[in-house]
């Protein structure tokens, strides 16, 4: 918790994402890819619009001037609209993940007219279609727990249509940059081509706050270890993970009490009074206590990314957690939860309509 220093201050995002182009500089979330020509790229030439004029380059990778910001976990969806009119033939423009390896998506001129045309790195695959318009919504679609990120695009702003194949982000240390979503125009004819115009650049997070649920205070709950899968219930005066039909098993449920700045308590319905931490908060201290000390029954709630809930037990600095080889005992001794949630720290709650024992 904080200081209170008697300053206060709304929270708000150091940035913002989204951009129609609209003012004389870029936002500061952008970034180049690699030194620009700041010869060939403009806000001011088409008010409301980046314009990037080609310049010659093998491929995406090796392309100047393409204009950058980092794809944002654990979902993001990044659209933007591109008027390819101004392409000349061996021009490529569009929007692409710019990582190693890349996938990129737009609309390329050939001698004849324009292409929509998606490339994946991965397997060396393209594929194109004619594009009858100039104007098109580019999308690409990024599920960071999956790794999966999915392209699409539309005429009309509306409708949107699937295309090429999944591709996989790869997490690599070779280049560190991540996975970035990039605006760009190159010309394979190793010429000066054209010009593309992007505007109404968006980034839409679909799960910006996680999977959390508000945390339950003054509702009636149990609690469920994800690591084996048991209640935790009342026990001969401790609290351990157990099931309803073991000996000795007591309530599981609890009441959430509120003790301010997200710190909880959790009353026993049973009457066998709060889960409390004992001594060093080894395997066996986690107990039930009628009238414990205020700090000694308080826990920080925490919320992961994917709804598992953490207790900090004010006493131990340490998360409640099955201790191992106790048969279920919790101790107040974990650093954290593990990624597979091995370590008996990660749990969810389930709210009931009835308090009764």
């Amino acid at each position: 918790v904080k200081p209170d220093t008697g300053f206060t201050s709304p929270p708000h995002a150091p940035y913002q994402r989204n951009d129609d182009f609209a003012e004389s500089a870029l936002k500061p979330i952008w970034q180049w890819n690699h030194v620009p020509d700041d010869a060939k790229w403009s806000l001011t030439q088409r008010p409301g619009f980046l314009r990037l004029h080609s310049l010659p380059a093998k491929t995406f990778w090796t392309a100047r001037d393409s204009l950058t910001q980092r794809a944002i976990g654990p979902e993001s969806i990044a659209t933007v609209v591109l008027d390819a009119s101004g392409l000349k033939p061996g021009d490529t423009a569009g929007l692409a993940l710019l990582n190693l390896p890349y996938a990129w998506f737009g609309a390329h001129r050939t001698a004849t007219g324009l292409d929509l045309t998606w490339f994946d790195q991965i397997h060396g695959d393209t594929r194109s279609i004619p594009l009858p318009v100039s104007r098109v919504w580019l999308r690409v679609h990024c599920n960071f727990d999956t790794e999966q990120a999915a392209f699409s695009y539309s005429t009309d702003g509306t409708t949107f249509q699937s295309f090429g194949s999944a591709f996989t982000m790869v997490f690599q240390l070779k280049t560190f940059q991540g996975v970035r979503f990039a605006l760009f125009n190159f010309n394979t004819d190793g010429v000066n081509g054209g010009f593309a115009d992007f505007t109404r650049f968006t980034v839409v997070e679909p799960r910006a706050n996680g999977r959390g649920r508000p945390i339950p205070l003054g509702k009636v709950i149990t609690i469920t270890s994800l690591s084996d899968h048991r209640s935790l219930r009342t026990w001969n005066g401790h609290l351990r993970s157990m099931d309803a039909r073991a000996p000795g098993a007591g309530t599981d449920r609890f009441r959430v009490i509120d003790r301010g700045l997200g710190r909880v308590a959790l009353e026993a319905i049973d009457g066998t009074g709060f889960v409390t931490v004992t001594g060093s908060g080894n395997a066996g201290d986690v107990r039930m206590v009628k009238d414990p000390p205020a700090k000694a029954s308080s826990f920080q709630w925490e919320q992961t990314e994917r709804g598992d809930i953490l207790l900090l037990s004010l006493v131990t600095d340490r998360c409640l957690a099955i201790a191992p080889q106790s048969n279920g005992l919790l101790d107040a001794q974990a650093r954290g939860i593990s990624p597979d949630r091995g370590n008996g720290a990660s749990f969810e709650w389930t709210g009931l309509e009835s308090s009764s024992p």
